[in-house]
């Protein structure tokens, strides 16, 4: 199994893109070994095949040379002049002989042969404990038949290897999709900072800030501006001149409403008089017409002057 090359090496290079198809799709298998034509595939079929005997007959004999070697140190199988022959020729088994040797051993083969089917019936008791006690792991619900063994053990091997390449699938899928969000999440980050540099040192904040500074000097000119004027018209209307010019016009309207409010208590007084002396209708009316005339003009000067004292 190729390692995953990022979709932008891909993209970027087409003729490596190319080769890394066709090496994925048309010369490997998903195991990362080579596809192979149907000749060849069938020899390498007989090869494999056998291979599993090979494999298959050394397991017995390895089975074989433990159950015998486990057969020395029970004392309860076996009688004690057989199990220690037992011992000897588990020993000589497994360990690797000259021919003087076994020259030596030759009267404890023939020996072993003359009891060999007791000592077979043995083992095999001691296989068939083992059996069930497999065939339990594997099915605690319902007994299985030790002839069912071997079928399902190789379709759990078959299993097995299937979810193997699966999982091996299912992880080069997640290494491809977890570049994917790699970039994903690094187009991303860039989308995000290029905004944020827009936002907040790009054109438009720039702009945005330089307006705002300038209003802000614009409005400290005004204000510093509106002060100064201020401070003339107070120093003005402080001066010595402004308030005796003011003094001088304050007391010529004082003396002005005066004169005025005596008229007009100087017409009231007329008006008085006319009424005491009972004078003509037309001739009272007249004059009172004139008096108030003079009275109007007399309450517009008044007014006027408030005005301009207020």
């Amino acid at each position: 199994m190729l390692p995953p090359v990022d979709p932008e090496i891909l993209s970027a290079n087409p003729q490596f893109d190319a080769l890394y198809r066709d090496l994925c799709s048309n010369k490997l298998e998903e195991d990362g070994t080579t596809k192979i034509d149907a000749k060849a595939q069938k020899e390498r079929d007989a090869f494999k095949e056998e291979l599993r005997k090979a494999r298959v007959s050394a397991a017995k004999q390895n089975l074989v040379k433990s159950y015998l070697s486990a057969l020395s140190y029970r004392g309860d199988d076996l009688p004690s002049e057989l199990q220690e022959l037992v011992g000897i020729i588990a020993a000589s088994l497994s360990a690797r002989l000259s021919k003087e040797d076994m020259n030596l051993l030759r009267d404890d083969v023939e020996k072993f042969k003359e009891n060999i089917a007791l000592i077979a019936l043995v083992v095999s008791h001691a296989a068939a404990e083992d059996i069930t006690g497999i065939a339990r792991l594997l099915q605690q619900d319902k007994p299985l038949d030790w002839r069912d063994l071997p079928s399902r053990l190789q379709g759990l091997q078959e299993e097995t290897s299937q979810t193997r390449s699966a999982i091996n699938s299912t992880r080069l899928s997640l290494i491809q999709q977890s570049s994917t969000i790699h970039t994903l999440y690094r187009q991303a980050l860039e989308l995000s900072i290029r905004t944020l540099e827009q936002t907040i040192h790009g054109s438009v904040s720039r702009y945005t800030k330089a307006k705002a500074e300038y209003l802000a000097t614009v409005a400290k000119a005004m204000n510093a501006k509106t002060q100064v004027q201020l401070n003339q018209l107070l120093a003005q209307t402080q001066s010595e001149e402004m308030q005796g010019a003011l003094k001088s016009k304050v007391e010529e309207l004082e003396r002005e409403e005066k004169g005025l409010r005596r008229k007009v208590r100087e017409r009231e007084e007329v008006l008085e008089e006319y009424r005491g002396q009972g004078g003509g209708i037309e001739g009272l009316a007249r004059e009172y017409a004139e008096v108030l005339r003079e009275a109007e003009r007399v309450r517009g000067d008044v007014e006027r002057l408030e005005g301009r004292v207020s």
